[in-house]
C-alpha cells in the first residue's frame, strides 16, 4: 500500500473537515494509533476578536484500499470540535477557553453551513501521485457538500508514516462560510487541513 494513497485519503478528509456540526455525534470508530486528521478554522470579520479559532478532529475515518489508491470517507456529524488537548498544542492563536456550550454552538452553526443533514458524508479518492521519495505531490478528488473537486497537496513520507497539510476553500464546494451580524463575525473561507497517517 503506497503512502501516496493514504496521504490522499488524509487530504480528502481535510477538505471534509471544513465544517462543524450540531446534533449529537455518533460513537466514532477507533482510529489507527498515530493517525490523525485535523482542520483549522479561523475567525474573521471586523469583530473577529470576539470569536475563536477552532480545531476539528475527524472522529470517524473509514478507508477502503482500492487498486488506484485509498478512498477516505467520514461523516460531518462525527467531527470532534475543539478538543482541549489539541487547542493547547496549537499555541497562542488557539489559547482562548471554549466551554461545552460554545463547542455545541460551533457544531450547530458549522453543520448548518455545511448542510450536513443533506450531505452528511465527505469522500476523498486518490487519483495520482508524482514522485516516489520522501516528498510527493498527490492529486485527489474530494466530494463535499454534494460537489466534487480535484486538489493537489504535498505529502512527506517517512517509513510507514505520511504527513502533510492542505488549504481548502469552502466556497470551492458551494459552501457559504458561517457569518453573523452581517459578516462582522465570521468564519474565514480558507481552512487548513493537517494530517498524519500510519500505514497498517
Amino acid at each position: 500500500m503506497s503512502f501516496v494513497r493514504r496521504t490522499l485519503l488524509i487530504a480528502v478528509a481535510a477538505v471534509v473537515l471544513a465544517g462543524c456540526a450540531g446534533a449529537p455525534a455518533p460513537v466514532a470508530a477507533p482510529a489507527v494509533q498515530g493517525q490523525a486528521l485535523h482542520v483549522l478554522v479561523f475567525r474573521g470579520g471586523a469583530a473577529a476578536r470576539l470569536g475563536h479559532n477552532h480545531v476539528l478532529r475527524a472522529g470517524d475515518l473509514r478507508v477502503e484500499w482500492a487498486a488506484a489508491g485509498p478512498v477516505l470517507r467520514f461523516r460531518l456529524d462525527a467531527l470532534v470540535v475543539d478538543p482541549p488537548e489539541l487547542r493547547a498544542a496549537l499555541g497562542v492563536d488557539f489559547a482562548s477557553a471554549v466551554d461545552a456550550d460554545a463547542r455545541a454552538g460551533t457544531r450547530a452553526n458549522l453543520l448548518k453551513a455545511l448542510d450536513a443533514a443533506t450531505h452528511p458524508e465527505v469522500a476523498v479518492r486518490t487519483l495520482q501521485q508524482v514522485g516516489d521519495g520522501a516528498r510527493r505531490a498527490v492529486e485527489a478528488e474530494i466530494t463535499l457538500h454534494g460537489q466534487s473537486r480535484r486538489q493537489w497537496f504535498v505529502v512527506d513520507v517517512d517509513g510507514r508514516r505520511a504527513s502533510g497539510q492542505v488549504v481548502v476553500r469552502q466556497s470551492d464546494f458551494g459552501i457559504q462560510p458561517f457569518a453573523v451580524m452581517g459578516g462582522l463575525l465570521a468564519v474565514q473561507d480558507a481552512l487548513v487541513v493537517q494530517f498524519e497517517l500510519v500505514q497498517p
